[in-house]
């Protein structure tokens, strides 16, 4: 079931189907993705309880094993709308027999999106249900429309970051699923700069994947125009960038990743991944971004 909000200038459609916002539009201009099949038929889905590939189609909680597939399984499931306002929609998935088989433990996950005239924020909230400690990770993996008007390219747009970086880029492997591979040479994106231009041969590859980032926040911008959005990530400890590799796909993702993709010598118990969350008995744990629309 799809649920529109609205404020003076600005629109959302968000949906029950995974708990995702599938439309953002300022002035009747729409920003965010619209899914098309051919190329990738997502919006702004969330990742949990896993981030990334895992090896095989499978990782270990507390040494048992379990087929859990890149990415997790809410981005597939229907949520709840449990809270309506004029300019906010919440969603909920709990567990289910269903997501048993895949993840031992009992949890609650939130999903709320709030509009302004001025961008969205999406915000995650995983509250543990269970009688132990819960472990998961969580990311987010918003589509924008790049470019953003007719008339322009893809290579008309740049990533412009807060700070100057110099910081590795790798790439996951697009064979067997995405895996962080660490014979695969680094990139050179951000090398004593804070400006990445963008090219579609740079994701024939897959993902390529920062972390330690002294920035916050990333413009994506046109290159003569300086409109497009910013977007904050603060609290996520990984950014990955995509577009579908050898499609040149008329859009990006911006992912803000706690956790990442399986490593190919990595242990595969889930506790031992990077950036895993482990939280208590009764705990919340929230993160989110937010979208600012330059224009």
């Amino acid at each position: 079931m799809d649920t529109q909000i609205k404020t003076a200038r600005a629109s959302a459609v968000c949906s029950t189907l995974g708990g995702e916002l599938i439309s953002y539009k300022l002035d009747g201009k729409e920003y965010v993705w619209e899914g098309i099949p051919e190329y990738w038929a997502s919006h702004t889905p969330v990742l949990f309880p896993t981030v990334g590939s895992t090896i095989d189609e499978s990782v270990k909680f507390e040494g048992v094993a379990y087929p859990l597939k890149k990415h997790g399984f809410a981005r597939k499931m229907e949520f709840k709308l449990v809270e309506a306002e004029g300019d906010k929609l919440t969603y909920l998935l709990t567990d289910s027999p269903e997501t048993k088989e895949v993840y031992p433990y009992n949890f609650n996950l939130f999903i709320t999106h709030k509009i302004t005239d001025e961008g969205f924020t999406t915000e995650f909230k995983v509250v543990n249900t269970d009688d132990k400690p819960i472990v998961f990770c969580i990311g987010g993996h918003p589509g924008f429309r790049c470019p953003i008007n007719d008339g322009e390219k893809f290579s008309d747009y740049k990533l412009v970051f807060e700070k100057v970086e110099d910081e590795e880029v790798i790439y996951t492997t697009n064979y067997g699923g995405g895996y962080i591979d660490k014979s695969l040479p680094a990139a050179d994106k951000l090398k004593n700069t804070n400006e990445w231009e963008l090219t579609h041969e740079d994701y024939d590859v897959d993902v390529l994947l920062t972390k330690k980032l002294k920035s916050r926040k990333v413009k994506l911008v046109h290159k003569v125009t300086g409109k497009g959005v910013e977007f904050d990530f603060n609290g996520f400890n990984a950014l990955g960038v995509w577009t579908p590799p050898k499609k040149k796909a008329p859009f990006v993702c911006l992912e803000p990743w706690n956790g990442l993709p399986a490593h190919l010598d990595e242990t595969g118990n889930f506790e031992d991944k990077p950036y895993a969350i482990t939280l208590p008995v009764g705990a919340e744990y929230s993160v989110g971004y937010k979208v600012k629309i330059i224009d």
